[in-house]
């Protein structure tokens, strides 16, 4: 039996051996003119690709060109590249394929590209405003204004709840209770229902705005960070760069947009605010706030909140991160706290 299992064994490893050394012996007929494979390009510019031929003699069939899988040309040489219009595509990332075929066999080349935004992120410039108390018990994860109250949903198994209270008061009125075992964050008002994320347990929690009873749970298919809604959907983030636009009855994911700056994906985006076509966002374990166009997904512009409490106000309240940004229509300002803060700040843009 051992021998059986020894034999069967040299001779597969044999087999992979000789078919690993014909896949480096065979001759290729056409490379890349140039580095595009992991190549990145500005959103709005033509992307150009072309192949060449290892070997001057050799002659093609044809070749087809894919574009995420989609057929977008085809020739019989190569002598013409292929050319693409960014201008209306999502940013991210794409892969262009070209198959060439040349009797009776094909040989395919694929080169990954990444659209990144256009816009040069500017510096924001912000003004300071009022600073109010804020309940350093709560570890924020959501914050909106709505008919006057701020409402704020906070972290932490055990201590997951939505409360609201009016600006200048650390007084809250506990409105709804997660179970002990459920992570609260983002949470959101909107046609008389009150939603809030969970973190790892992938549901978000549905109440009646009036009388704060469950009224269902539904599932986000992962973890819920950050939520807000532009009228007509929900929007919600997952701690990586992409943000989801949900059904406001179904839930069900209708969109997604990733954002992107001028030179690389932005990754744990956090707490959201949706303000007239932009959305507001914190970037987790950072002290920035991010504009982002929320049709496109390109970041507009970036708040630096560094240094807003001391270092003896966040040793004292045992701060963490900056998270939280609800905007008051009213005044037509954010507010901004943190994980544990004991201020509000009034930001001025």
């Amino acid at each position: 039996m051992f021998f059986n299992k020894f034999t069967f064994l040299l001779a597969l490893l044999v087999f992979i051996s000789s078919c690993s050394t014909c896949n480096n012996d065979k001759v290729k007929i056409a490379k890349w003119t140039s580095a595009i494979d992991g190549s990145t390009i500005s959103s709005g510019s033509i992307l150009v690709a072309q192949l060449q031929y290892i070997d001057d003699e050799q002659k093609i069939d044809s070749v087809v060109y894919y574009f995420n899988g989609s057929r977008i040309s085809s020739s019989s040489t190569l002598a013409e590249p292929v050319k693409i219009n960014t201008d209306s595509l999502k940013l991210g990332n794409y892969a262009l394929s070209a198959t060439i075929y040349k009797n009776k066999k094909k040989e395919v080349h694929i080169a990954n590209i990444t659209i990144l935004s256009n816009i040069i992120p500017l510096p924001l410039e912000k003004t300071i405003g009022a600073v109010y108390p804020h309940n350093n018990q709560n570890f924020t994860e959501g914050l909106f204004f709505d008919n006057g109250f701020l409402y704020e949903s906070t972290g932490m198994n055990g201590s997951s709840y939505i409360c609201r209270y009016k600006l200048g008061s650390v007084l809250l009125e506990k409105l709804t209770q997660l179970p002990q075992e459920y992570f609260g964050e983002g949470s959101i008002r909107y046609d008389n229902k009150l939603i809030q994320l969970t973190w790892k347990n992938g549901v978000g929690v549905v109440y009646d705005a009036t009388t704060f009873k469950k009224i269902k749970e539904f599932s986000i298919g992962g973890e819920g960070w950050g939520l807000t809604y532009d009228g007509s959907h929900l929007i919600m983030s997952d701690g990586s760069h992409r943000l989801f636009y949900l059904d406001k009855e179904t839930y069900a994911i209708t969109k997604i947009i990733e954002v992107y700056d001028n030179k690389t994906k932005v990754i744990n985006i956090n707490e959201l605010e949706y303000v007239d076509g932009v959305i507001y966002a914190n970037v987790w374990m950072t002290e920035q706030i991010i504009k982002i166009e929320a049709k496109s997904g390109k970041v507009l512009a970036v708040i630096n909140c560094a240094g807003l409490l001391t270092a003896a106000e966040i040793e004292k309240n045992n701060c963490d991160v900056l998270n939280g940004i609800a905007y008051n229509p009213q005044t037509k300002t954010l507010f901004i706290t943190g994980k544990n803060w004991p201020k509000i700040f009034e930001l001025k843009l």
